[in-house]
């Protein structure tokens, strides 16, 4: 049996505590294998969340991110890629259970934040490249379809829980949004 089917038959907790002691190393998983590890993860959160204990969340929250860095450190998905994987899932995760501050992935200042640090243009920006996206240059427009993938899990936790609202940071974008390709 190799690494990965050996994390893939344990339990949640148990597999969050392996990865959030930051095991296995980035090397002794390929690349297939930590995108595997990053959607085990995901499923198991998603299957779980409603049972599990706030020092379990704090537990799940480090092991998610470490194979979430572990995935982009051994090429298996970007940045980009990252952050738009936690948004979706905090959003699913946060349709579920509450928001929590303690615990990255239910903490949506933390989330806004991370989104924020990863968009490549502002809204206005978008706007003006957005008008007639269609005759852009395929560049462009992956740019534009990759801003909108950061966007729309945002705009999701927005809905989730208002209260958190992004600071109003996301306000432009909701404008933005159904003009992105």
């Amino acid at each position: 049996m190799n690494r990965l089917d050996n994390l893939a038959s344990l339990d949640l907790r148990s597999l969050s505590e392996i990865l959030a002691s930051r095991a296995p190393t980035v090397p002794e998983l390929g690349r297939g294998e930590w995108l595997g590890v990053v959607e085990l993860m995901t499923m198991r959160l998603t299957d779980e969340c409603g049972s599990l204990s706030v020092e379990s969340w704090v537990t799940c929250s480090l092991a998610l991110e470490y194979a979430l860095e572990a995935a982009v450190v051994s090429g298996s998905i970007d940045q980009r890629e990252s952050v738009i994987r936690r948004l979706n899932l905090s959003m699913a995760l946060l349709q579920r259970v509450p928001s929590n501050a303690e615990v990255g992935i239910l903490n949506p200042s933390h989330l806004f934040d991370l989104l924020f640090q990863e968009l490549p243009m502002s809204a206005e920006e978008a706007r003006d490249l957005s008008v007639d996206w269609r005759a852009l240059d395929i560049v462009q427009i992956r740019l534009l379809r990759a801003v909108k993938n950061l966007i729309s899990p945002a705009l999701g936790l927005v809905r989730l829980v208002p209260r958190e609202g992004g600071d109003g940071r996301l306000r432009a974008w909701e404008e933005v949004f159904p003009s992105l390709p």
